[in-house]
């Protein structure tokens, strides 16, 4: 993925993050039951992880294509893809 589209996905998932936040404050100023801002909460905090994850992971691509050391790069993209897995939990 070039770097426009990186950006465009990250807006993207930005955008939606926004959305959340917003459905939000109008559950809290409806007074909505707690359970549902909590799952809408954690919804949120999710998509943040991935949206982590999916920025670590672009951001890492770019380092590791400088990366001349085999046994360096592969210890780098294995932390790398631990990091994502754990983000995505």
């Amino acid at each position: 993925m070039d770097k426009e589209q990186s950006k465009k996905s990250v807006l993207q998932r930005l955008g939606t993050i926004k959305g959340h936040i917003v459905g939000i404050e109008k559950m809290v100023e409806e007074n909505k039951n707690c359970e549902d801002i909590l799952f809408q909460l954690n919804a949120v905090m999710g998509a943040m992880n991935k949206l982590s994850a999916h920025i670590l992971e672009g951001c890492t691509q770019v380092c590791l294509d400088e990366v001349n050391d085999p046994i360096c790069r592969q210890r780098i993209e294995v932390l790398t893809k631990t990091m994502i897995t754990m983000l995505k939990k």
